[in-house]
């Protein structure tokens, strides 16, 4: 057999190998990636440069000018003083400054809240009762320092005592975060001060019941993670020193309503414990509050500006990415059932090519 013969033998060799061999390595890639489960765990844990690039994005395609002025006009309008600070500052992230008849009345408005008659009245509005302080603000300078003494924690155990003696109904959430505050007091006598952010966490939940910045989800899981074993006979004693807090409650229950004071710490931390109490509207259970954590401590004093401009949603959705074993996958399987449509359609369109040239 003569080269020449031979020519067209290799020519279809060829061919063919150069068919089957993209076809062969997709298949084989695309097992390799199956067999690695990459549907599993499809979604995986950005950094926190990735997370501030991904929050960053989505700001600077939501806070545009025109939003920003229909925002500040309806703060205005309400004369929510605390709502006009927010947006000044997410403004200014930005590099957005309100315009000059924006900027009068928002000084008008901050003399208006901010006098020095008006401040001593709302800050002993706030001392009275922290529920009825009508600013942020005022809230952080009059009401909080006090809470964040034993002072605040021993108050609730004293109203829960008093209920106890007129038989009515104790607030056992109340009382589950006084301990945490009370236990992490006490730490810090003992070990310097490592559990004073627990302290904060269990302070900023027990605020947002008071004021009905908590969630009903999220008051309902508390209210679990609250079943601590109370003793309420023994509140009375505990409140004289005569008994431990082991004798009142059970401190291993404890320890599970102390880690999610832990998370809410984490944001109080980073931001403030006021900003901690509004941010607990975001939080419908344990979980959220970890990832809240997390944004915290990407966006630090910015996380309730970001939270408020782009939802609890799409926060949440930027603390997480695809996988890129799932990405790779995802494509093999894409790439696979491509090759094989186009294959078909080969055979198909050399058949027909055929049956018409019996026909010529």
């Amino acid at each position: 057999m003569g080269l020449g013969s031979k020519r067209p033998l290799i020519r279809r060799v060829l061919r063919l190998t150069l068919t089957v061999i993209p076809f062969a390595m997709t298949v084989a890639f695309s097992l390799w990636a199956l067999s690695q489960n990459p549907f599993a765990q499809p979604l995986v844990d950005r950094s926190a440069v990735e997370v501030q690039q991904a929050l960053d994005r989505a700001l600077a395609r939501q806070v545009t000018p025109d939003w920003l002025h229909a925002e500040m006009d309806a703060a205005l309008t309400a004369r929510d003083f605390d709502q006009v600070t927010t947006l000044a500052l997410i403004g200014a992230d930005q590099g957005l400054a309100p315009g000059p008849e924006t900027q009068a009345r928002i000084d008008t408005l901050e003399a208006e809240v901010t006098g020095p008659w008006a401040t001593v009245r709302d800050c002993g509005i706030c001392m009275a009762d922290i529920a009825a302080c009508p600013s942020i603000g005022l809230m952080a300078t009059c009401s909080i320092p006090v809470e964040l003494t034993p002072v605040g924690d021993l108050n609730a155990l004293r109203r829960a005592a008093q209920a106890m003696l007129s038989s009515e109904e104790v607030d056992k959430i109340d009382v589950g975060l006084a301990c945490v505050g009370l236990v992490a007091t006490g730490a810090i006598l003992v070990s310097g001060g490592t559990s004073v952010p627990v302290k904060a966490g269990a302070t900023a939940l027990r605020l947002a019941r008071k004021l009905g910045t908590l969630t009903p989800r999220f008051g309902r899981e508390l209210g679990l993670l609250a079943d601590i074993g109370l003793k309420p006979r023994l509140i009375v004693p505990l409140l004289r020193r005569e008994v431990p807090i082991e004798a009142v409650l059970d401190t291993a229950r404890l320890s599970r309503l102390t880690a999610v004071a832990g998370d809410v710490a984490r944001i109080a931390e980073r931001t403030s414990i006021t900003d901690a109490v509004v941010l607990m509207r975001q939080i419908d259970t344990a979980e959220d509050a970890t990832r809240l954590a997390r944004v915290a401590e990407v966006s630090g004093p910015k996380t309730r500006r970001v939270v408020e401009v782009l939802g609890k949603g799409r926060v949440f959705r930027a603390l997480v990415r695809v996988s890129h074993l799932t990405l790779a996958a995802a494509a093999a399987l894409y790439l696979w059932a491509l090759q094989t449509l186009v294959f078909l359609a080969h055979l198909v369109g050399r058949g027909a090519v055929k049956g018409l040239r019996r026909y010529v």
